[in-house]
């Protein structure tokens, strides 16, 4: 995959809306005044230069700013200040300058990122969504896209729980596929897709790429959008120190009220009585110590961020470098996190025409992964009367931990067994050079490479802890992955104006190889459990060894052409040719085109005497983007692939060890086509204080790539081919509206964005319905089928709860005979939707949807004088969720824990529940294993991410600790959710599967995610 040529004359300009910079000229006089805005107001922020110099400063909180200039009798101030006209004013030796801002109708001039280069925003024809590195670096997450939750229209982030190392769902613009649907990450102008290495405090700028029109420059792998990342970059002037000290400690956001040892005991008598059965306990109110499985598993969890930058630059040179440390300890023991980074920018201007450049980061990681798919909920259903730990003889530590009734295994043994460390190492860079031939004409050529060693180190010890949980021989697997990946990117880039018409175009030709490989050795009876014997030569029995190459290629040809005359009437094009080595030659090639115009409104003259509206333009864009994204595709989709298989011999039934094909090969297989259309607009009013960005848009993917099964007939052991069978389509829409203002020491800003984003599946391979989600208790709930939403749930409806046996008996079919012979009062009345009098799998029908209607962000800001509040909140609208924990917490079926208070909120006499049934042993109704709408829950709701109270100490007092600047802050994150879901946590996104791979198609399905974390953080922003 390509990356963006990003000029970066234009890039140096962006943090001069931030940053101050000290001139390198000798200092003759000082120069003071404030800066004010229409109301005489004073404007914090605003930046200060003298012209023809570096030398500049950044207003107070109050708009005032001190300058020291060489010249003060010829120097001339240039004053900035984003929604408002830059001004130059002579100082004509004064020591006091006052100046006042004037709005400026043009305040989206500001230059973004974008594929390959940098744009005025005003110019713009695509949807793209910019968010500033301040605004990301305001939460301390591992994790790009928890920081970016909330902050950008048309991009949802979906976590699935705070494991530490865990990432988010990012989705832009919804799912575009049922295959894989994250987006393509651009760092520097590399792409990248693990951004695992990168410390989110570390971005200057991120921009989303959300149509196909702006996304079909980077072409076979855009296919669900672009986020491009810029790292922070060095600027002109003196050296500058920074350090960024955090600390934090959490909790979860929620767990459940489970029973006690005596209301478990009474809750399990009572279910055998309703069934018929014996007493299980004779004596419950005995059972005076409950274990508590939570509290045994679980800790406090802690949060810690130190990263130490030093930027800073000449005429020549200019360089930014740091270092950081994220360490996460988890709410679960044996849960860990932690990444050291450093990274290395700089660009030098080599000769007058010449520039060339370096960035580079070194990371490594190292996560305690704890296979939680089942931790979580067995932490709360295994049984409270068993103890966690009991006294034992066998010398082995492992086995001394106490057996449960149930089919659960210890959850304390669990843990604290487990090893299973990953390290992950990461060497991303990029070096470039580019050279300008006459004014106007660039040509950059880069190379980039995108290196990771993953290593990770499983042991499985021996232990009996009873007959049903035990492990007589020991194990261990040691894997080494190596991934080398490279990029080589030449653009000649011609930006050239003539009279009224602007003209820029872009040439370029991408060379990217992915070369991945992987081994395993695996090993059993070591000697002993201890620590110092979990490596492969130590094993004694069942040696193995595993290991593959993958070696994919993408050769590329790019060209693009913006055109606007006068800046009012606005066309954009491109074309991107790919070739990719996962398909045949005879469908190799795809080609990606897009076209985008524009038109602004706010410069006709007839606008001009609507005052309200100081900035309005009209979008409007068609594209297409190519996807090669399914996990079956590794080399070839075209190719028969070999694996291993076991199997027995002779009378002694020998096992043997044999390769066999395992894969169909289809060779007609082809490019995944994602086509946008896209219509926007922006608009600015009341002095551009109030923007809004608005666009609707229609997504259609054709040739989907899906497995297609195949008869039994045929073979066993073959993988599905990979086929271009299957279609969908998105409807949706995002937006983003904003206001700020300055009044006297006193400003105030809000940004709200929400993104809608509907898929339904047009065609499916053999137009068979795909079953995914699935579960332990009622199987899978969610379908998807031609013609419906995507993971749908789809299963029975509930019609409330038989509350006599005279209204079982009413409930008859058209014979004449009883729909539910065998139900009794207190259990669920099923409705007959086909009116057959049989409840079957012809009565069940879409009972919910996983897909939001709406998510949003609210971002709130304020400030006085040295205080300033950031209030960040996310959520969603409008899904659904499956709560599978009901069917162990709600059932007395099983010898699982149950939720407190059952006894009571259970069906247990007529008019006492109509929509819990009766506690029973015998399910005989099947209440609880048939899905039904009795799992199916709202998801809806709203989450406060981020409060955050800041203060930075007057220069004054920052001067006395020898510091240049000093911000002290403290912040709560995920510190309230409001929502009607009875589960742990509403934020589900693929989450976590019985046996299915996780993916779109069973989203929202809650089988006990890893806890959402609350964290108390407190911190320090230092400069020198």
């Amino acid at each position: 995959m390509t990356h963006r040529l990003f000029r970066r004359e234009y890039a140096a300009c962006l943090p001069l809306f931030f940053l101050s910079v000290t001139g390198a000229y000798a200092q003759t006089s000082t120069v003071t005044g404030k800066i004010t805005d229409e109301s005489g107001s004073g404007l914090p922020g605003v930046t200060v230069l003298v012209k023809g110099t570096t030398t500049g400063t950044a207003t107070d909180n109050q708009g005032n700013f001190t300058l020291s200039v060489p010249n003060a009798a010829t120097g001339v101030l240039q004053v900035s200040f984003v929604g408002y006209r830059q001004q130059e004013v002579p100082i004509s030796s004064r020591t006091t300058v006052d100046i006042r801002m004037a709005a400026d109708t043009k305040a989206l001039d500001e230059v973004v990122v974008v594929g390959y280069g940098t744009q005025e925003k005003r110019s713009l024809t695509n949807a793209v969504t910019t968010v500033q590195g301040e605004d990301i670096a305001k939460l301390t997450v591992a994790d790009v896209g928890s920081a970016l939750q909330g902050k950008a229209a048309g991009v949802s982030v979906v976590g699935a729980g705070s494991e530490p190392g865990s990432t988010p769902q990012i989705l832009v613009r919804g799912i575009s596929t049922i295959n894989g649907n994250s987006p393509l990450y651009v760092v520097d102008g590399l792409p990248v897709a693990n951004i695992n290495y990168l410390n989110p405090k570390d971005i200057a700028s991120l921009s989303v790429l959300k149509d196909a029109a702006s996304a079909a420059i980077y072409g076979s792998r855009a296919a669900n959008g672009v986020v491009l990342i810029t790292t922070k970059a060095g600027v002109k002037g003196d050296p500058k120190l920074t350090l960024d000290v955090t600390y934090g400690v959490s909790n979860p956001t929620k767990t459940p009220n489970m029973a006690s040892a005596s209301e478990y005991a009474s809750i399990m008598n009572l279910a055998a009585t309703n069934s018929g059965r014996p007493l299980v306990y004779q004596d419950p109110s005995s059972f005076t110590q409950t274990t508590n499985w939570w509290d045994e598993i679980s800790r406090r969890g802690s949060t810690q961020n130190y990263s130490v930058g030093l930027s800073g630059g000449s005429d020549r040179v200019v360089y930014s470098t740091g270092i950081s440390y994220f360490k996460e300890q988890g709410l679960v023991r044996n849960s860990d996190f932690e990444r050291l980074s450093l990274r290395m920018k700089s660009e030098y201007q080599a000769a007058k025409r010449l520039k060339v450049g370096e960035d580079f980061n070194i990371s490594m990681t190292n996560q305690k992964y704890l296979n939680s798919g089942s931790l979580f909920r067995d932490a709360f259903n295994d049984d409270p009367i068993t103890p966690a730990r009991v006294p034992g003889t066998s010398g082995n530590p492992y086995d001394y931990y106490g057996a449960s009734p149930t089919d659960i295994g210890n959850p304390l043994a669990l843990v604290e067994r487990n090893d299973d460390k990953r390290n992950q190492y990461f060497l991303v860079g990029t070096v470039y050079a580019n050279y300008e031939f006459v004014p106007g004409l660039i040509f950059e050529t880069r190379f980039g490479s995108n290196n990771n060693v993953y290593e990770r180190n499983l042991f499985s010890p021996f232990y009996t802890i009873d007959p049903n949980e035990r492990n007589q021989v020991n194990s261990l697997r040691r894997e080494h992955n190596l991934e080398i990946n490279w990029n080589n990117t030449n653009t000649l880039n011609y930006t050239k104006s003539f009279g009224d018409h602007n003209l820029s175009a872009l040439a370029a030709v991408t060379l990217e190889k992915f070369t991945t490989r992987t081994d395993a050795s695996i090993g059993q009876g070591i000697p002993s459990n201890t620590p110092q014997l979990r490596y492969p030569d130590a094993a004694t029995a069942n040696f193995s060894i595993e290991g593959n190459d993958f070696v994919n290629t993408i050769a590329s040809l790019i060209g693009r052409v913006n055109y606007d005359y006068k800046g009012r009437y606005l066309l954009g094009a491109s074309i991107r040719r790919d070739g990719a080595s996962v398909f045949p030659s005879a469908n190799r090639w795809g080609v990606f085109p897009s076209v985008s115009a524009g038109w602004l409104i706010s410069d006709e003259n007839f606008m001009k005497e609507v005052s309200a509206v100081n900035f309005f333009k009209l979008r409007a864009s068609w594209g297409r983007v190519g996807n090669q994204n399914i996990r079956s595709i590794t080399n070839s989709a075209y190719i028969g692939t070999l694996d291993q298989v076991y199997y027995v011999t002779g009378d002694t039934r020998t096992e043997q060890l044999g390769v066999v094909q395992n894969n169909v090969p289809n060779p007609n297989v082809k490019w995944e086509t994602v086509e946008d259309y896209d219509i926007g607009a922006d608009l600015a009013f009341l002095d551009n204080k109030l923007t809004v960005t608005a666009d609707v848009f229609r997504r259609n993917t054709m040739d989907m790539l899906m497995s297609q099964a195949i008869p039994g007939h045929a073979g066993y052991g073959y993988n599905s081919p990979v086929t271009n069978i299957g279609s969908m389509k998105t409807n949706g829409l995002d937006f983003s509206v904003g206001y700020a203002k300055s009044t006297g020491d006193f400003t105030y800003g809000a940004n709200i964005n929400a993104t809608r984003a509907i898929s339904k599946i047009k065609k499916l391979a053999n137009g068979q319905a795909l079953y995914s989600g699935n579960t332990p208790i009622f199987g899978r709930p969610s379908k998807t089928e031609e013609g419906g939403y995507v993971g749908a749930f789809y299963g029975y409806q509930t019609d409330g709860i038989f509350q006599s046996q005279g209204e079982i008996d009413a409930y008859k079919g058209p014979s004449g005979a009883l729909v539910q012979a065998g139900a009794k009062p207190g259990d669920f009345r099923f409705a007959d939707l086909n009116s057959d009098g049989v409840i079957d799998a012809k009565d069940q029908k879409y009972i919910g949807n996983p897909t939001p209607d709406l998510t949003f962000g609210v971002n709130l800001t304020a400030g006085y004088k040295g205080f300033d509040l950031q209030v960040s909140l996310v959520g969603s609208l409008g899904n659904d969720l499956v709560n599978a924990n009901k069917g162990w917490w709600y059932s007395g079926s099983y010898n699982y824990n149950k939720i407190a208070g059952l006894e009571n909120e259970a069906w247990h006499g007529e008019g006492t529940s109509n929509s819990v049934p009766r506690i029973v042993a015998n399910d005989n109704n099947q209440n609880l294993t048939r899905f039904s709408n009795f799992y199916v829950e709202d998801g809806s709701y709203a989450r406060m991410r981020n409060l955050q109270l800041g203060y930075t100490l007057p220069k004054a007092a920052s001067s006395v600790l020898r510091m240049s600047s000093l911000r002290l802050y403290v912040s709560a994150q995920n510190l309230f959710t409001i929502t009607n879901y009875s589960g742990l946590d509403p934020e589900i996104g693929y989450g976590r599967s019985y046996t299915d791979t996780p993916s779109a198609l069973n989203r929202g399905v809650d089988l006990g995610n890893y806890p959402t974390t609350r964290t108390y953080l407190i911190g320090a922003n230092i400069a020198f």
